[in-house]
């Protein structure tokens, strides 16, 4: 540890006392982009094409899905005349989403839509060390965009950037440290990934009857029935209250809308609540909450007392029928009902199609339990991943403060 004096960081590795050295980016790097491919260049297949989308997915280690292609003519002409992107040259997206940062990490071939992205080459600091220090300085990057509406990095601003950089085995030490923390936040995001495969992949088996459990003799439950959602429990669709009278707002029942909705199992937050309205029926823990307008298929289970907006329809299931196992069975039919919608006019289900919505029934109550608690466990193994995510990226976040000048 070191107090931060002049352009020493706080936080340093054992055997490193000098200063920083301030550089320009001109100084250590050159800055290009790529050259124009009109749309007639275009082929079926052939050498990717990237634009800043497909940058910022590869940064966030998503494989791009809707990629464009040049010939390997047009590329071999590119290479011989231009020049194309090395393994650690850095590029940076220059439009739209300002300052994702890609390092090149192999030989593969590609090339690149110039005006979207900045290409760092000629580097003569640690390329993986620069990369890192792009990403710290990401605020004072974007401060030197250009543009009053759409905002823009330019190379011209870019170069003019001055930032402090320590000797080169100090660079090393300090990437090859980062690196290995970034090598756990993708272990575990893989993991998280695999995860919610295996859930996806065991509810289409439970819930079409390939999978089936036993009972404490070892034998088989009742054959299942299917029931619509409106003979399972009651349905109500929401309303919001009235805004104007200050009233009604500030009690202790959680006030639910689609935003508030976040992707979790239960609904454990929301950014209002409401004093008890003798007009509506409060809705009790554990209520199923789908959103039915715009952003439809959007789920969870109530934790305390709640209403919701008109956007919402709650499912309190009758006694015969456990609330997780009508949680699961219908999130197995979100991304069916989804493409039922139209997508010309704003989604909408009402209250009367909701209730039509057929699920897969258990007759026994104690084959549904075992089916939650099973698909349970491994929510609750995806939110322990998920939560070793986020303490990795809060310590390399705490880290990045430390080390950086």
């Amino acid at each position: 540890m070191t107090a931060r004096n002049k352009n020493i960081p706080a936080l340093r590795f054992k055997g490193f006392t000098n200063e920083w050295t301030n550089k320009r980016i001109e100084d250590i790097s050159e800055l290009t982009s790529s050259k124009r491919v009109y749309l007639s260049d275009y082929t079926e297949n052939g050498i990717p094409f990237y634009r800043g989308k497909e940058i910022s997915e590869l940064k966030n280690n998503v494989v791009p899905s809707d990629i464009l292609y040049i010939s390997e003519n047009a590329y071999n002409e590119f290479k011989e005349k231009y020049g194309v992107p090395q393994k650690d040259d850095i590029l940076i997206t220059a439009v739209g989403t300002l300052g994702n940062v890609l390092r090149i990490r192999n030989d593969t071939k590609f090339y690149f839509k110039d005006g979207n992205l900045i290409w760092f080459r000629k580097i003569i600091e640690l390329s993986a060390f620069l990369e890192i220090l792009l990403e710290v300085k990401k605020n004072q990057i974007d401060k030197s965009s250009i543009g009053s509406t759409q905002r823009a990095l330019t190379m011209v601003e870019l170069r003019k950037l001055v930032f402090p950089f320590p000797s080169l085995p100090e660079q090393q030490k300090i990437a090859f440290f980062l690196s290995a923390i970034d090598e756990k936040i993708r272990q575990l995001t893989r993991r998280k990934e695999l995860l919610e495969q295996y859930k996806k992949g065991v509810m289409q088996q439970l819930f079409s009857g390939k999978l089936r459990f036993k009972d404490e003799q070892g034998k088989a439950y009742p054959k299942w029935e299917e029931k619509r959602l409106g003979d399972v429990g009651e349905i109500i669709t929401g309303k919001t209250p009235s805004t104007t009278d200050l009233d009604l707002w500030g009690g202790e029942i959680q006030f639910i809308t689609p935003t508030d909705i976040d992707g979790n199992k239960y609904q454990l937050k929301t950014q209002r609540t409401i004093t008890k309205l003798s007009t509506t029926k409060i809705l009790p823990p554990k209520s199923i909450i789908f959103t039915c307008i715009a952003s439809i298929g959007k789920m969870s289970l109530s934790v305390k007392p709640s209403i919701t907006n008109q956007q919402i329809n709650t499912i309190i299931p009758f006694k015969e029928f456990d609330n997780e196992y009508i949680y699961y069975s219908l999130l197995n039919l979100v991304d069916y009902i989804k493409s039922t919608q139209s997508t010309t006019t704003l989604p909408i289900i009402n209250k009367t199609e909701f209730s039509k919505i057929k699920i897969p029934a258990p007759k026994s109550f104690q084959e549904q339990q075992k089916i939650a608690s099973f698909l349970s466990s491994i929510d609750t193994k995806i939110e322990s991943v998920t939560a070793q995510i986020e303490r990795t990226k809060g310590y390399k976040k705490g880290l990045l403060q430390k080390m950086f000048v």
